[in-house]
């Protein structure tokens, strides 16, 4: 017995005929007739009798075709469940990422995704970059975004999908307006906002000052969406991404390139403990092209970095 006796047997029950089998199946009569006549020696029991010039299901073959149809509709389900993970892998999604993204762009790439992927449940998580990591790590998340890595991360593999150079942020009709650019030197004497210093790109950017640092520091915040917004309130100046600073011109804040150049990164992070899928794949290269976009979009000449 083999599933092409098996697939002929069913369509001339279906057909009532096996010259219209012949046809549904795009084959001969005869070989029809040669595959009924395989499988009836392999079952040890006629299939059909001819009675009256129409051929008609013995007790055996009607039993029989009972038994073919619940597995044909095995087989089927089998299909709609491939199509169905090849559409929308496993149909959910969880992400994890940091809030200058969750507050910004994140939401945009979401609304892509879900235009291309309809069907996907999607959860998003927010937290600062070493838990979204510690998420990756475990598999409570299946994909990540965050700001920064530490090196000794065990369980993770990290992609950097974004990379800009950091922009100065003051409020509208701050001297630092009248500049093109924004140096160190530029800064003396001004309340400088930071990141906290459990934030990697904080230690790299006092790096850039002189030991003699001519910023007021007396304000930090976990978050650079809160720098965003403290800056837009007139309590200090800020070094922050372009792609942060962008979602926030709206609270009153204007921005200038700065030198020497800060570079902020957008990791994607995944469990190195499992294989990749179809929809953490499909969200990966979305996101990267999406951040990319957004970074070209604001350095570019005319961009809000340039004014």
């Amino acid at each position: 017995m083999n599933f092409k006796q098996i697939e002929t047997f069913r369509a001339v029950m279906l057909s009532g005929s096996m010259t219209a089998a012949a046809q549904a199946l795009h084959t001969s009569q005869p070989n029809v007739s040669r595959l009924i006549a395989q499988l009836e020696r392999s079952n040890g029991f006629k299939l059909f009798e001819r009675m009256g010039g129409r051929l008609v299901p013995t007790d055996e073959g009607a039993q029989f075709f009972a038994d073919v149809e619940r597995a044909f509709i095995g087989l089927q389900s089998l299909e709609s469940s491939a199509q169905n993970l090849k559409r929308g892998g496993t149909s959910r999604l969880r992400i994890g990422a940091v809030p200058s993204l969750t507050h910004g762009l994140l939401p945009a790439i979401i609304q892509r995704f879900r235009q291309q992927n309809p069907h996907v449940h999607i959860s998003i998580h927010t937290n600062d970059s070493p838990n979204v990591a510690h998420w990756a790590a475990t598999r409570f998340c299946d994909v990540c975004l965050v700001s920064y890595v530490a090196e000794d991360m065990a369980g993770v593999q990290s992609e950097i999908i974004c990379d800009v150079p950091g922009v100065c942020i003051f409020p509208k009709g701050h001297r630092l307006g009248s500049l093109e650019t924004v140096t160190p030197a530029d800064l003396k004497g001004e309340e400088f906002i930071s990141l906290s210093h459990t934030d990697g790109s904080r230690t790299r950017l006092d790096r850039l000052f002189a030991e003699e640092d001519p910023r007021v520091l007396n304000l930090d915040a976990t978050h650079a969406a809160t720098v965003c917004s403290l800056v837009g309130l007139g309590l200090g100046v800020s070094i922050v991404s372009p792609l942060v600073a962008c979602e926030y011109l709206h609270t009153g804040i204007d921005m200038r390139p700065f030198t020497p150049q800060l570079r902020f990164y957008t990791y994607l992070l995944l469990s190195s403990d499992r294989p990749e899928n179809l929809l953490t794949q499909r969200f990966r290269v979305l996101a990267g092209e999406m951040l990319r976009g957004a970074a070209q979009t604001t350095l570019q000449p005319g961009g809000a970095v340039g004014g």
